[in-house]
């Protein structure tokens, strides 16, 4: 993306920040439609989950988190970790909006940015498997709110470059603190935790949180990932929250 072709992006952004999107209240409704199934995994991959057991503080209280060395955060994917080349990684935003674009790793990186303290969890073993990190990037509202999302739009496709894809209702999406992360801890993020960019999304279980990011679709079908077709939860809360 362009200088010019950014600071345009950027007049759309102040010019929607505004924008009350269709299909804020879906969520309740998503179950009475007709649900479209995510990929499966390629033949021959395979699950991985490597436990790490950190030592985590138990309140959602970030003054008072501990925040979880990297050495010991929790592994959880299908398949092998992707290699991506930052210099060729491109973020495409598609679907039902009305201004589809591409932004590059420094596109990405040159908009505003916020930082959020998240647990991340893993559905299946939620006391063992969980990580608190401190996570750098942009508001997943920022970039749709750029895109300008269409009427009767109600979720978002998160695509990973491993072929792993996970959905989230427009309102989860357009939460302040659901974001594009690119940096952990103040580093870039590594390599087996999504390097160059990954979903977060607090307070809803690890699955949603897609790594190795490539693509968001929006789309008005009640679309379901990976897990989620495999009858995980889609409004994915975790306990209590």
């Amino acid at each position: 993306m362009s200088i010019s072709d950014r600071r345009r992006f950027i007049k759309l952004l102040l010019a929607s920040g505004g924008l009350a999107l269709a299909g804020r209240y879906v969520g309740s409704q998503l179950s009475k439609l007709e649900t479209i199934k995510g990929p499966q995994p390629p033949p021959g991959s395979h699950i991985s989950a490597i436990k790490k057991y950190p030592q985590v503080n138990s309140t959602n209280t970030q003054s008072q988190v501990e925040l979880t060395p990297e050495y010991l955060w929790y592994i959880v994917q299908v398949g092998p970790t992707p290699t991506i080349d930052v210099s060729n990684y491109a973020l495409v935003v598609d679907g039902l909006v009305e201004r589809p674009f591409k932004l590059t790793y420094n596109d990405l990186t040159s908009l505003p940015s916020v930082k959020i303290v998240n647990t991340l969890q893993c559905v299946s073993d939620p006391y063992f498997l969980k990580a608190t990190v401190e996570w750098t990037g942009v508001r997943l509202s920022t970039i749709l709110n750029m895109a300008g999302v269409s009427e009767g739009a109600i979720k978002v496709i998160a695509y990973g470059a491993d072929g792993y894809t996970s959905d989230l209702p427009i309102s989860k999406a357009m939460e302040p603190d659901t974001i594009v992360a690119y940096m952990a801890d103040g580093s870039p993020l590594p390599s087996d935790h999504g390097y160059p960019v990954r979903l977060v999304v607090p307070r809803w279980w690890g699955y949603k949180n897609v790594k190795w990011l490539v693509r968001l679709t929006v789309t008005n079908e009640n679309y379901l990932g990976y897990w989620e077709s495999l009858g995980y939860p889609d409004i994915a809360r975790k306990n209590g929250e």
